[in-house]
């Protein structure tokens, strides 16, 4: 049955076991009244509703919230606990010093918890990996300091206690059913999110950085934008547990308690949205059974069970059901079809007149005009006392195939790194189209329509083959922006039609990073293409490949160029490719040019055969020198 079929996939699983947990929180308080009237030496409902139910549904959203860093944007912050506090304190100081209700306060708290975020995001994104980290831990720690130390705002070390509640909540049930309420909201507020093409955005930066911002992201953008949303809803959870607490004091804040729902969302898995959640009732269970009984060595209960999940199942728990799923199906003899099973390389089915179905070829005069499409005059870039590229200038005519070669260390990646963003120039200056972009980002040379392949393979390796190209799509039409929306509902048709172009629309659900080296390179250029490409910059397209592979790559690059009238701008030591179609042919050495010119010219000049071609026989019309360097 088909809908029996859906279950068994990995999605189905997670919705089901999604449904289950959501059903156990919201019977809890009947479960927990039902088994004291069973076993009345049992712990109290009371306190099963109104301690462990309430308190596992804080943590899960204070949980949550940071995976919307660690699990969709690969950032690892120290200072959560510090958005945390900044919630709970705001309950608690608008109730003791301006007589506002706990309501009132929890409306409040996720406008000054994320105005922080803002703030201390903004300082500590000026630093990359561990430094970023450091300074989280920092500002954590200061928030701490300043809440332990301002005993006529903060109360000090002693905090703010005896926080009172309108009537209503008076009762554990109700209050635990309030705060499941506000815990539900804000779930479904960040699932959309994280499903929305403002989420496509996310996982793009946490898969690959330079990629993303190749594609057209900006990226400290996006983590700022993630970092205060993220803790605006930290400061919702501490809110909730200065409502049910009824206290808030500066161990909240302290960076120790950070460890809290980075525990918990490992625990749980960070490749879920809802693994924390699972993590927290998991955690609040075992802090209550084993903190109790063991409680000098509940930390190291907790450490060895967390790094026991983290060996045998990287994901968390949540991961782990895809483990039972598979489980379950070798015992009731069905099998899970492999994706791609049987299927010839991408690159033997390409058909580049596919793409006329997609994008009519430019006419005869549009494909080459003649006019300077870049124009590069004087670029400089030292390394210390290393001239990586020494007054280079060079001109690519529009509709051209420009070749850039040389031998190791001439300068040529470092002269890619600096026409696409990469790295700054210390001199010189780059134009294109009339428009000069030196020095600009890589998320805005993009949109001038500037593309580039890298020298090793650059993709998103665990979205899957169609996602890479949709989300570029989403991020180059800047509808990355929006926070609703399914962003995999979004321009699937146009992409698997850019798929089936390069031969790889039969793998378009396997994750990318399964793909050959070929293929890989097959999915950059379908990148490019998605992204309107005026200039189509490659740096050694065909290294690592097999000669099947180099092939077949050339024949699509070339076709797509020929039929999209594309510039053309690439390096390449494999001599062959180079002299078969490139229309001009610069030649670097030791960071300068050394000459230029058509390929029939650089063949026979003797200074270049020196060099680099080595002896060339100029009476063969092809030459095959296959230089490496």
């Amino acid at each position: 049955m088909p809908g029996l079929a859906r279950l068994r996939t990995p999605e189905g699983l997670r919705w089901v076991a999604a449904a289950v947990l959501v059903a156990f929180a919201v019977a809890l308080p009947p479960l927990a009244g039902l088994v004291e009237i069973v076993s009345p030496d049992s712990i109290s409902a009371n306190f099963t509703v109104g301690v462990l139910g309430t308190s596992a549904l804080v943590l899960a959203l204070w949980a949550i919230s940071y995976n919307l860093m660690l699990g969709y944007t690969g950032m690892v912050s120290f200072a959560h606990a510090a958005y945390y506090g900044i919630g709970a304190y705001t309950v608690a100081l608008l109730y003791q010093d301006m007589h506002w209700t706990v309501l009132q306060g929890l409306v409040l708290s996720p406008l000054v918890a994320g105005l922080a975020g803002l703030i201390t995001g903004f300082i500590s994104l000026r630093a990359v990996r561990l430094y970023f980290s450091l300074l989280t831990l920092a500002i954590s720690q200061v928030c701490y300091v300043i809440a332990f130390e301002w005993y006529s705002f903060t109360g000090g070390d002693n905090g703010i206690h005896g926080i009172s509640l309108p009537d209503f909540l008076s009762n554990p049930t109700v209050l635990y059913y309030f705060i499941a309420g506000v815990v539900a909201v804000c779930l479904v507020i960040m699932f959309g999110l994280v499903r929305s093409p403002f989420g496509a955005a996310l996982l793009a930066i946490r898969e690959n950085r330079l990629r993303a911002a190749s594609i057209g992201l900006n990226v400290k953008r996006y983590e700022l934008a993630v970092f205060t949303i993220s803790s605006a809803f930290a400061g919702v959870a501490g809110a909730l547990f200065a409502i049910y607490d009824n206290q808030a004091f500066p161990d909240l804040m302290k960076w120790t308690e950070s460890a809290h729902p980075i525990v918990v969302t490992l625990l749980g898995g960070s490749g879920t949205f809802l693994g924390p959640a699972l993590g927290a009732a998991v955690y609040t269970w075992l802090a209550n059974s084993v903190g109790k009984s063991l409680p000098a060595q509940f930390d190291i209960v907790l450490g060895a069970i967390v790094l026991g999940i983290v060996l045998a199942a990287p994901g968390g728990l949540g991961s782990a059901l895809d483990g039972l799923r598979r489980l379950a199906a070798r015992r009731s003899g069905w099998r899970e079809p492999e994706k791609g099973a049987g299927d010839r390389e991408a690159l033997g089915r390409i058909d580049v007149s596919k793409i006329l179905a997609i994008r009519p070829p430019k006419p005869p005069a549009e494909r080459s005009s003649g006019a300077t499409l870049l124009r590069v005059e004087g670029l400089n870039k030292r390394f210390g006392g290393l001239k990586a590229v020494d007054g280079v200038s060079l001109k690519v005519l529009e509709g051209r195939r420009h070749a850039v070669i040389g031998p190791n260390g001439a300068g040529k990646s470092t002269l890619f790194n600096l026409l696409t963003g990469q790295i700054r120039p210390d001199s010189g200056k780059v134009v294109f189209g009339g428009i000069d972009i030196t020095g600009r980002r890589p998320h805005q040379l993009s949109r001038f329509g500037i593309g580039r392949a890298f020298q090793i393979t650059n993709i998103f390796p665990k979205l899957t083959v169609l996602q890479n190209l949709q989300y570029s799509m989403l991020a180059h039409r800047g509808d990355t922006v929006r926070p609703f929306g399914i962003a995999d509902r979004r321009y699937r048709d146009e992409a698997t039609q850019l798929l089936e172009v390069v031969g790889l629309g039969p793998v378009s659900s396997l994750h990318a990073g399964l793909l050959s080296h070929g293929d890989q390179r097959a999915l950059e250029l379908a990148i490019s293409l998605a992204l309107g490409t005026r200039l189509l910059l490659l740096d050694e397209p065909t290294a690592g490949m097999s000669p099947y592979e180099t092939k077949r790559a050339m024949e699509l690059v070339n076709g797509v160029v020929a039929q999209q009238g594309l510039t053309l701008l690439f390096c390449e030591h494999d001599m062959d490719i180079v002299f078969g179609i490139a229309d001009v042919v610069t030649v670097m050495h030791q960071g300068s040019v050394l000459a230029e010119g058509s390929p029939e010219a650089i063949r026979a000049n003797p200074e270049v055969q020196r060099i680099y071609l080595g002896d060339v026989d100029l009476d063969t019309p092809q030459t095959g020198a296959g230089a490496s360097a």
